[in-house]
């Protein structure tokens, strides 16, 4: 068992009475470059210990509505196939029983078994991507649930999305989004455009799960990714964002995704334990 999320003790930790469940999946085996983000999740936990219970931006605290850290996922070494099915079960029984799942990666491929599982709850959701990739590969290295293939599979759902941060995509997948007409934000288009978390939110549904891959802000925020791609998004532009979507929209379960711990000293498993709560915090904004 892993230790609680925010560091939280006692009855704000159990499974029946909290609101939110962090779930830590160690999973890296489709990584293309870097390995390590298997390490991530118990990193981010122990980074979360640090933080303090008042959200900065709205002066209060959100860690009454109870927050369970579950037992970690571990499926490395399985076939891909089969760990989709396995992330798909263990996330399945929590929202199934009317918790909102934030879970902690590991590599991005998850994402594809955690909205197949919200989805189900859920049949009116879209997928918020904040991310420096597509991923929108039809396969990859021979896989089609690699971490450069999740927004494919998450369109293949007919689950309507919207990508902020993408600056990085090959030919094909370019083509692929100009034929479907997805709604794709760089952020060199941010820097020009101030309505842009309006039209960000009218690409959304009512409910909305929110993925974060840590490689979506700039690398100078959040170097320890396993591809840091220069030109990303700013915390500011990303919490701005984050608070944005909780206002009008309903976050239905999220995940960050893509940390390498220990590459760059500890900033990055830091930011992505602030990312995490601000979630938290932006999911309660939605009454």
């Amino acid at each position: 068992m892993p230790e609680n999320f925010l560091g939280l003790q006692g009855e704000l930790t159990e499974l029946d009475s909290a609101g939110f469940v962090v779930l830590p999946i160690c999973y890296d085996d489709t990584a293309s470059f870097l390995k390590g983000t298997a390490k991530a999740p118990p990193v981010i936990i122990a980074a979360s210990e640090q933080l303090e219970f008042l959200d900065e931006t709205l002066l209060d605290e959100f860690h009454h509505c109870g927050i369970h850290t579950a037992q970690t996922v571990s499926p490395n070494g399985m076939a891909p196939e089969q760990v989709q099915q396995k992330i798909y079960e263990t996330a399945k029984k929590f929202i199934q029983a009317g918790k909102t799942v934030l879970a902690l990666g590991g590599e991005h491929s998850i994402t594809i078994a955690l909205v197949r599982a919200a989805a189900e709850k859920f049949p009116d959701i879209s997928v918020l991507q904040i991310d420096a990739h597509a991923d929108l590969r039809d396969e990859y290295e021979g896989s089609r649930f690699s971490h450069a293939c999740v927004m494919r599979r998450v369109y293949e759902m007919k689950i309507p999305a919207v990508g902020v941060g993408i600056r990085s995509f090959d030919k094909t997948q370019h083509q692929f989004i100009v034929e479907n007409g997805l709604k794709v934000f760089s952020p060199a288009t941010i820097a020009e455009n101030k309505e842009w978390i309006k039209e960000v939110l009218a690409g959304l549904t009512e409910n909305v799960y929110l993925s974060v891959d840590i490689d979506g802000l700039d690398p100078a925020f959040a170097p320890g990714t396993g591809t840091p791609e220069p030109g990303g998004l700013t915390y500011q532009q990303v919490t701005e964002l984050i608070l944005a979507v909780g206002r009008s929209k309903k976050i239905i379960g999220a995940d960050v995704v893509e940390v390498i711990p220990g590459l760059t000293g500890v900033t990055t498993e830091y930011l992505a334990a602030r990312l995490a709560y601000k979630i938290i915090v932006a999911a309660q904004l939605k009454k």
